[in-house]
């Protein structure tokens, strides 16, 4: 249990880093995100949707408090980096490398998660079996 949650801390930190740089990135050099998204066919007010998409997303998979929100969350990030690599291969704009590297980061985030949680609901399941045998001999 323990590498398994500091596998999935290790690639949730990665990828939260990854996610915080590039809308930190969006505003500071707006005006080459701007470039760049006209060059992919993207009008440029999708800037500021995409930066709060991924900012909530984001608190949601680092939250983790409803299951149905962090598997949305996680759909949401597989889809937009698929698009993002879809759309630098299409306007021949680069290769979308750092898309690849963060559905990556965000499928280990994935994979470990359930199995972290997967542990946690195995040994919950132990201890509560443990307790009511004792209940039950005394």
């Amino acid at each position: 249990m323990k590498t398994t949650k500091i596998s999935y801390l290790l690639a949730l930190s990665s990828f939260s880093i990854a996610m915080v740089y590039a809308v930190a990135n969006s505003f500071v050099n707006y005006e080459t995100i701007v470039g760049t998204f006209e060059k992919l066919g993207y009008p440029s007010y999708l800037i500021f949707v995409i930066g709060a998409a991924q900012l909530i997303g984001l608190a949601v998979l680092i939250l983790n408090k409803n299951n149905w929100m962090t598997e949305w969350a996680y759909a949401g990030f597989f889809i937009n980096f698929i698009f993002g690599i879809i759309a630098h291969l299409m306007a021949k704009e680069g290769n979308g490398a750092a898309a690849v590297l963060c559905i990556i980061l965000l499928w280990l985030t994935y994979v470990q998660g359930k199995r972290m949680h997967e542990q946690k609901g195995l040994e919950q399941e132990a201890s509560t079996e443990n307790t009511n045998a004792l209940r039950s001999v005394a």
